[in-house]
């Protein structure tokens, strides 16, 4: 059962996008950046260093929330707002080459891949999920 999915119908909910969608962000699937965290602990190398870490690939807002829409089977589809103020970048993406170079870093999973994880993971700890956050 896809309570999450019957949840955004019920709700009528859609994702916001900014603008048109073409901002880009660099979202990164959290295992990899433990393995960075977790690298940066025991590296001597990587004390005192500030370093970045991301997938180190762009991806639009608008595909991201297609992609949403679709794993969800969401049809209230998408809404376009305003930038917030504070919200003026178009661009982000994360130069991981240092994180390469002293930490060995790489990132494994692919955005999609880690969005089809983030999905599974509340179809299947829903309850879970609703009681801690009290919905």
């Amino acid at each position: 059962m896809d309570i999450p999915t019957k949840k955004i119908n019920q709700w009528n909910l859609c994702n916001l996008v900014v603008k048109k969608g073409t901002e880009t962000r660099d979202w990164t699937y959290v295992d990899d950046i433990i393995d960075g965290l977790l690298a940066m602990g025991i590296k001597e190398e990587a004390v005192g260093e500030a370093i970045n870490l991301g997938s180190g690939k762009e991806h639009r807002v608008i595909d991201m929330a297609n992609m949403v829409n679709e794993l969800t089977s969401n049809e209230a589809g998408i809404k376009y707002v305003e930038r917030r103020d504070w919200d003026v970048k178009t661009r982000l993406l994360s130069s991981i080459k240092k994180a390469k170079g002293l930490l060995g870093y790489k990132p494994k999973t692919e955005f999609e891949d880690g969005l089809k994880k983030v999905h599974e993971w509340f179809v299947d700890d829903w309850e879970n999920i609703k009681k801690s956050a009290k919905f």
